[in-house]
């Protein structure tokens, strides 16, 4: 792949001409693989919660080892709470010791604990191994979206990190089939539900096999030859494209994450990230006893597998327009039009079941739409040294949220009904549109070391009027 340049003047895009197709060829086929690779543990995260809710969704399970309904909470938020501690504590191990090594271990540790779910025979069982394999999706999300933020082009970088969130919610799909399939027709092999993601983690393992350390991290530890060496050979392009060159050698520490320049946006990450999934996936991990309290009945599982494939078609809408409008558009609007839809499916019985039931499935459209920006903004608001830091921050405090939502809806449809529990769910759907509003700035088309930058967003404030722009 030839690099050199032939005139100054023609390089200041940072590659001959000449070599301009067989460069962006070569780039693709690497960002393909990549983000197949990355994309596979996102799948992976959404396949394994998707299967727990699934088996636990059947009758065979709770049968034949016991599961009580303080255990059927448990069990449905230790993915959760796992992915909490393993995003706080492995994105600062991954800023410290790199991407690529942390790449491999937690797929390979979610791997032997989704085989081990083939032979559990007691809820602790299920509890002890859900707690693990979460402490390696953490890990992923730290990893993942990263990873791929800092190889892919400014301008596709939406288009890029968007496919991760559409494919975690094609995990769901796809799982809940399989489960819906189970309990349908073979109610009693609930085990082969719960281990089933025992094969994708092989393929992404097979994938990931070979991919290269991050650039930007080299960099950042000031290994700028072996950055080069990486950008040359993988994506066939020279130092002198994208922002390569603006990275700088810094120092991981932890503690920037809170410093009067990054404060604002740890808060802001962790806030919106919260008000995504605490409603959604306590009402997709309960899907059916939701539809069925609105008033579907027999048809409530069937219901809730429509209901994922409506979160999917969402997801596709906001991947598409997220490189198009922009990334605050698609959180502000959508977040709204969440608690709006919550509000009246809150009504209850003072409206029609059609009407409940449309508006949920437009809560989950809605909620599709916003639902990639958790792999987007985290990566562009930190810079290189704390990038898997706040990641990892900002996934860990959303799990922290989402299991909570996953443990008390149950509890509350059974004390306070339908109505109390739409309440408190549209309420924090509206408390995440009102936060986007005053914080979300617009990263469109800047490059990270503009968006990750200390003066780009926190000291005084970071409100609508101080919005990143593209400059130039």
């Amino acid at each position: 792949m030839t690099t050199a340049a032939h005139d100054p003047h023609e390089m200041r895009g940072g590659r001959d001409p000449r070599d301009t197709a067989a460069a962006s060829a070569h780039t693709r086929r690497f960002l393909r693989r990549l983000t197949l690779a990355t994309g596979g543990g996102m799948f992976i995260d959404g396949f394994v919660f998707a299967s727990v809710a699934a088996a636990l969704a059947g009758t065979a399970m709770a049968r034949d080892i016991g599961v009580t309904s303080t255990w059927s909470s448990l069990i449905s938020s230790s993915t959760l709470v796992g992915t909490f501690f393993g995003g706080l504590f492995l994105g600062w191990v991954t800023d410290k010791l790199g991407r690529r090594p942390m790449f491999t271990i937690d797929l390979s540790v979610f791997l032997a604990c989704a085989v081990l779910m083939f032979f559990v025979t007691a809820p602790w069982q299920v509890f002890a191994l859900g707690l693990i394999m979460g402490l390696a999706v953490g890990a992923d999300y730290s990893i993942g979206s990263p990873l791929l933020a800092e190889f892919a082009p400014t301008k596709k970088r939406g288009n890029y990190l968007g496919i991760l969130e559409i494919l975690w919610n094609v995990g769901y799909v796809i799982a809940y089939l399989i489960g819906y399939l189970v309990n349908t027709n073979w109610p009693g092999a609930w085990h082969y539900t719960l281990a089933a993601s025992a094969v994708p983690a092989v393929l992404c393992l097979l994938v990931r096999h070979g991919l290269p350390e991050s650039p930007r991290w080299l960099i950042s530890k000031g290994r700028q030859d072996e950055a080069a060496a990486i950008v040359e050979k993988d994506l066939g392009v020279s130092m002198d494209t994208e922002d390569w060159r603006s990275e700088k050698k810094e120092e991981t520490r932890y503690r920037e994450l809170f410093s009067p320049d990054y404060i604002r946006r740890t808060v802001f990450t962790c806030v919106f990230w919260i008000c995504i999934v605490l409603p959604y996936f306590a009402l997709t991990f309960f899907q059916p006893t939701v539809l069925r309290a609105i008033g579907l009945g027999g048809s409530a599982l069937a219901g809730a597998l429509l209901g994922t494939i409506i979160a999917l078609l969402g997801a596709a809408t906001g991947w598409w327009l997220v490189d198009r409008v922009g990334r605050r558009t698609i959180l502000v609007w959508p977040m709204f039009v969440c608690a709006l839809m919550l509000f009246i499916v809150a009504l209850g019985s003072v409206v029609p079941v059609w009407l409940a039931t449309v508006c949920f499935f437009g809560y989950l459209y809605s909620y599709g739409i916003m639902s990639i920006l958790p792999g987007i903004y985290p990566d562009e608001l930190f810079p290189t040294s704390i990038r898997t830091s706040g990641v990892g921050l900002s996934s860990a405090a959303s799990r922290i949220g989402a299991a909570i939502g996953t443990f008390l809806l149950p509890i509350s449809l059974d004390h306070l009904g339908l109505s109390w529990s739409m309440v408190f769910m549209g309420v924090v759907s509206l408390i995440g549109g009102v936060t986007s509003l005053m914080w979300a700035p617009e990263t469109n088309n800047l490059q990270l070391t503009q968006t990750g930058h200390r003066s780009a967003g926190g000291g005084k404030g970071w409100f609508v009027k101080e919005a990143l722009v593209p400059r130039g």
